[in-house]
This record gives C-alpha cells, sequence and structure tokens, in this order.
C-alpha cells in the first residue's frame, strides 16, 4: 500500500535526512496518555480540536510496516512535485508537541511520525500537472488520481492513501521523469536549487520520543460521557483491522495483502466512505464498505450512503478489476439494538439488493455491532 506525506522546502530535507515522514497539527494529543481528560479551552481541549486531531489519528495509523511513503512537495504558489519512493519502517508514532523532536528546525510540529528508508529513490520528482491535468494514457474518467484531486479540493489530507492503481501509475511517471535511473546510495538530501534529492554524507539518527498511538481508552472514556466518538471508533478500526476478532468478523485473509482505507473519496460533493478494504484472488476483488455509526442504525444508510458508495465503486474501482468480478460487501459497524428496531432494520436491509453480473456481485448488507465495557467488542449480527 501507498501514502503521500506532504513537505515543503524546509521541511523535506529534514524528513530525508532524518528518515521519517510526518503530519499534525498545532493542537496535542494529550488524551492518549490522559484518557479521562476532560475538554477544558484553557488547556487547549476543545471537541473540535480533540476531532480533528484523531482524524489525523486515523490516517496514520493505516500506515503498516513495509507499505511505501511519497512525498509532495507543496511550494506555495509554484507548482507541485512528487518524489519518491521510501518504505515504511515500524508502526506510526506519537511525538507530542512538548519537546517535539525537531520542530525547531521544521518549523511546525509534526505530531504524529512514521520512520521510513530508502526503497528506489528518485532524483527528479514529476509536477503536479503531469499527474492530476495531464490526460496522456487516459482513456476513462476512473484512471484519473481521483484520491489526489479530492484531496486537492478538500485540502486538509497531510497523509493520503492512494490505491494500487493509481500509486503504479505515479511511481511509474516519477521513473520517467528520471528515465528510470534510481539514486544509489542510502542518505538524501533535497537541494532546493535543483529541485531533487541529492545524496548527502553522513546519517542522521532520529533521536525523538516515540509514544503510543492506541485510542481504545479515550474511546471508552468517550462512550461512557454520553459523547460522540464516531471518529474514534474509525481510528480504532484501522489500528485493530488485524485482531482474531475483527479480522474473523470481516473475513479478512492473513495471506493475501490488504489495502486499508479510511475516509475514501467517493464524490466531487466531498462524500466519504468511513472505512475501505480489498483483497483480491485470481477471480475476484472484493471491496468491504464499512459505514461506521456511534449509535444504531437507520434506514438513511440504506437508502442514501450506501447506494451512493456502490455505485461509486462500480463506476471507477469496476473498469480497473482487470476482468475480474468486484465483489462489494456493505458493512454497517454500530451500537447493536434488538427489538422491533433490529427486525426493521434487518428488513430494510434486505430490500438493498442488486443484479449479479459476471463483473459485479454486491453481497447482501451485514450488520456488526459493537458493545464498550471496559473495552471494545464486536459481534456480527447478521
Amino acid at each position: 500500500m501507498t501514502h503521500v506525506f506532504i513537505v515543503n522546502d524546509k521541511t523535506f530535507p529534514y524528513h530525508l535526512a532524518y528518515r521519517f515522514a510526518g503530519t499534525g497539527g498545532s493542537s496535542d494529543a494529550t488524551f492518549l496518555a490522559q484518557p479521562e481528560l476532560p475538554y477544558n479551552k484553557e488547556a487547549g481541549l476543545s471537541w473540535g480540536a480533540e476531532k480533528n486531531m484523531v482524524s489525523m489519528i486515523a490516517d496514520i495509523s493505516r500506515v503498516r510496516e513495509g507499505d511505501d511513503i511519497l512525498f509532495y512537495l507543496r511550494r506555495g504558489e509554484n507548482e507541485g512535485r512528487f518524489y519518491g519512493v521510501f518504505r515504511a519502517v515500524g508502526s506510526p508514532f506519537y511525538d507530542a508537541n512538548e519537546h517535539n523532536y525537531l520542530a525547531d528546525l521544521l518549523g511546525r510540529t509534526l505530531n504524529l511520525r512514521v520512520c521510513i528508508e530508502p526503497a528506489r529513490v528518485y532524483a527528479k520528482g514529476v509536477t503536479e500537472h503531469k499527474v492530476l491535468d495531464s490526460l496522456d494514457g487516459v482513456s476513462h474518467p476512473c484512471q484519473l488520481f481521483w484520491s489526489l484531486i479530492y484531496r486537492k479540493l478538500k485540502g486538509n489530507r497531510g497523509c493520503t492513501m492512494l490505491t494500487d492503481y493509481e500509486a503504479d501509475r505515479l511511481v511509474a511517471k516519477i521513473a520517467a521523469e528520471n528515465g528510470g535511473a534510481v539514486l544509489s546510495g542510502t542518505d538524501f538530501t533535497y537541494d532546493a536549487q535543483s529541485e531533487s534529492i541529492v545524496p548527502s554524507c553522513g546519517r542522521k539518527t532520529y533521536g525523538g520520543s516515540q509514544g503510543g498511538l492506541s485510542i481504545e481508552k479515550r474511546l471508552v472514556f468517550k462512550q461512557r460521557q454520553k459523547q460522540a466518538f464516531e471518529t474514534h471508533l474509525q481510528a480504532f478500526l484501522l489500528q485493530n483491522i488485524w485482531r482474531d476478532d475483527l479480522s474473523a468478523l470481516l473475513e479478512i485473509d492473513p495471506a493475501r495483502p490488504l489495502w486499508l482505507g479510511n475516509e475514501v473519496p467517493c464524490g466531487v460533493g466531498m462524500q466519504r466512505m468511513d472505512v475501505v478494504t480489498r483483497q483480491e484472488t485470481a477471480e475476484r476483488v472484493l471491496v468491504q464498505v464499512l459505514e461506521l455509526k456511534d449509535e444504531p442504525p437507520g434506514d438513511g444508510i440504506l437508502t442514501g450512503q450506501l447506494p451512493w458508495y456502490i455505485d461509486w465503486l462500480q463506476s471507477y474501482w469496476g473498469p480497473l478489476t482487470a476482468g475480474r468480478q468486484l465483489c462489494i460487501r456493505p458493512v454497517v459497524v454500530a451500537q447493536g439494538v434488538g427489538g422491533a428496531r433490529l427486525a426493521a432494520f434487518r428488513s430494510a436491509a434486505g430490500g438493498l439488493r442488486y443484479a449479479r453480473t459476471d463483473a459485479l456481485c454486491v453481497e447482501p448488507v451485514r450488520f456488526i455491532a459493537f458493545s464498550i465495557g471496559d473495552a471494545v467488542a464486536f459481534e456480527r449480527v447478521f
């Protein structure tokens, strides 16, 4: 899987020299170490600030060791460029704003980070125009870089995932820009004058703190306080997707690569799918769309959101499945409900039916209920 991190002329050399990629903001995530911390304006913790921070935690939590890392160099009014390729080492971590490592040199706080190492590093970057605007080799709208286009329209994702198709095309464009030539060596920096990655002398050692990102205790506290926690639930799922009970409920095959996305864009109106997984076999591409709710599920999920997502996936992912069947599995993950309300939701879910073809299979809606005690537990209801 491939992720794009945003840098600028000032921060890029330090990312390369100290071998890390980072995102974050001015808000801190003190609630990670103090999960029962109440909102306090004087302490700088508000509902909105926490929600934004948890969204960024969710973004970086999908990064796994061995994933590919690309950088997008933002250059003010000048055209941005994409550089790569690096590889994630270890798990993402948290470096608190207080004593944030390299903050003075970076000129900003990047408190969510992951260490990296060189993979296939090319000197020159490919311009944003060649990636997002050029129609060279594009015969269908599905072949455009929609993950990056939607990110550009929204303009607030410091860590963006790419589909495998987009990643392959973007790396191919970077390679073509460099005539296929890969830099030798293991230590690099960025030279602003030549707008290139260049070898450097002397390796820097990353010495920052590497705190954990587990959101579970804060999620439990939020639920007990009857506060909204849907964003926390998303971050929790991304952090625990391989947990035995969750992977079994979602039928994730541990022997196959897993593509995992959150807030996956699916429309110029900024519609987003909460969590999406994708695994492939020779015969089919299984895409699970997880719609999350921090309350009992309602019919609006079935009449509005899921049909939109299914239609978008059919139009934009379906043509790229290379002759295999696109199998879409809609999954609602919400608070448990029983009695007449459960019966009504089950009946409504049964009404969401699509004709099966060689190219498309839409499975019946599944409902996975969560419960929160001292920890978060899940069970499949139907």
